[in-house]
């Protein structure tokens, strides 16, 4: 089953988020999506002025584990619990500090922080979203970040100072938490706004100050950057925050090889046009050496024609036995391994223009879906990007080298960058005319854009459809809308 999720990941970008729930066991799982994005002819968006090079510059390929499917409620409660695991590999490794051990150990650690951030963030969210919230709820939820919090921590003395981790190995469980905190810290602060616009009452309210003010006075006692700390100079605390960001989620992320796809046969059609122009050459040069003999007039000649035409017809052949071979391969392979350097499976990728009588039925019929102006699509004149991508993972190395068998999916986030597109908009503002009781008013609106993109997704269950719509101008992306399909 497919999961796709997109959304606005800053002024210019959008990410969307395709997650593969099920990796088979037994055999190879295999993904095909396209993606179409249809771009209005003003743009100037065009297989001339957007070659394969710009586009490949603009977008930008993550591939992660899917976290496993806790919550909550029992992350520190079941027997094979995460808080459990994280329990059980450190004792394995103060036991015995292998390299493989203490590999299981680190990866351990940052998965129990990488999820427990992700899971009080979905949380709350989720309490954000609710119709009615009571004060219950609040309570409840901040009642089981503190005994989450309160366990984990007895855990971080103990790996501090009572175990024999050597202090160069104990860093993980110090980021560890320090990232925690960070986390609990700015989710509160945006539950806090929640709860101060919605007129809830002191008593709720000061709960979770009281929370937040105990987490950054725990930062600073522990000797991490708090906001308290009046020395920390704020640019700097920010990007210590997003390191230890990117160095907790790591553990979910896969590497990438990319190399270009059919190299070596490119390579071979290559070789094989410069050869038949050498046999057109040299040809002509035996000709003229036995018709005319060696250093004559007609023999130089016939030499510098032949040398001209050969690097001709090696430029003719080139271009025609690749443009050829063109459709029979992808722009780029990407080779996906693992933090241990096993590959776990591999993806395609292909960027083309496509024209719009082309397109499949389907996409032509949900593109025309809520469309403003009602007319046939030829009158539309959009250019279209076709963007395909063709996943392959090995299930026999999927998901070894983290200690939790409960990651049985992949995640796949592509980030669009529209920035190149906003070359020809027009100025984000324009001005209406308004006559309202004789009275002639100027008004003034945000002059848009709608950049229309549909994915399509093969899958072992059959075809999926999504349609979204991105409404942008010239200072950046405004806001993404679903369509129905």
């Amino acid at each position: 089953m497919i999961k796709s999720k997109i959304e606005i990941h800053d002024k210019f970008s959008v990410v969307i988020n395709v997650t593969y729930d099920t990796i088979f066991k037994k055999k190879r799982s295999k993904y095909t999506t396209i993606t179409y994005l249809f771009f209005a002819d003003t743009l100037n968006i065009n297989s001339k002025t957007y070659p394969a090079t710009k586009f490949y510059n603009d977008v930008r390929l993550f591939l992660k584990y899917d976290a496993p499917k806790y919550t909550l409620n029992d992350i520190n409660i079941e027997e094979d619990s995460l808080f459990k695991k994280l329990i059980n590999n450190t004792e394995k490794f103060i036991k015995d500090e292998s390299v493989k051990n203490n590999t299981h150990y680190k990866e351990q650690v940052k998965m129990f922080a990488a999820t427990l951030s992700s899971l009080i963030s979905k949380e709350i969210d989720s309490l954000i979203r609710k119709k009615e919230v009571s004060p219950d709820d609040i309570t409840s939820f901040l009642e089981k970040i503190d005994s989450i919090l309160l366990k984990f921590r007895s855990h971080v003395v103990f790996t501090v100072k009572e175990s024999t981790i050597k202090e160069k190995n104990k860093n993980a469980i110090f980021y560890a938490d320090e990232h925690i905190s960070n986390v609990v810290e700015l989710q509160l602060m945006k539950l806090f706004i929640y709860l101060q616009n919605n007129k809830f009452k002191s008593l709720i309210l000061n709960k979770v100050v009281n929370l937040i003010n105990s987490e950054q006075n725990y930062k600073k006692q522990k000797g991490y950057d708090s906001p308290k700390d009046k020395n920390i100079n704020p640019e700097e605390l920010l990007f210590k925050r997003n390191q230890l960001k990117k160095y907790i989620d790591s553990v979910f992320f896969l590497k990438q090889d990319i190399r270009k796809d059919g190299a070596v046969f490119e390579q071979t059609l290559l070789a094989l046009a410069a050869g038949l122009a050498m046999i057109f050459s040299t040809g002509i040069a035996f000709y003229y050496q036995q018709v005319y003999g060696n250093f004559t007039l007609p023999f130089f000649i016939a030499l510098v024609v032949g040398y001209m035409l050969k690097d001709r017809i090696k430029g003719f052949f080139g271009s025609l036995f690749m443009s050829k071979s063109n459709n029979l391969f992808y722009n780029y392979k990407i080779n996906i391994t693992n933090s241990l350097g096993k590959r776990v499976g591999s993806i395609k990728e292909v960027f083309s223009f496509a024209p719009y009588k082309k397109l499949n039925e389907k996409i032509k019929k949900y593109r025309q879906i809520d469309l403003i102006v009602k007319s046939d699509s030829e009158s539309l004149n959009e250019h279209v990007i076709q963007y395909k991508k063709k996943i392959e993972i090995y299930p026999e190395k999927f998901g070894n080298d983290l200690p939790d068998e409960k990651i049985i999916g992949l995640t796949d986030s592509t980030r669009l960058n529209f920035h190149r597109f906003i070359q020809y908009m027009d100025n984000p503002k324009k001005e209406y005319i308004l006559i309202k009781k004789g009275e002639v008013y100027n008004k003034i609106a945000n002059k848009i854009y709608h950049i229309n993109i549909i994915q399509k997704y093969y899958t072992e269950e059959g075809i999926e459809f999504n349609r979204y719509r991105v409404i942008m101008n010239r200072n950046g992306i405004r806001r993404i809308e679903k369509i129905s399909l």
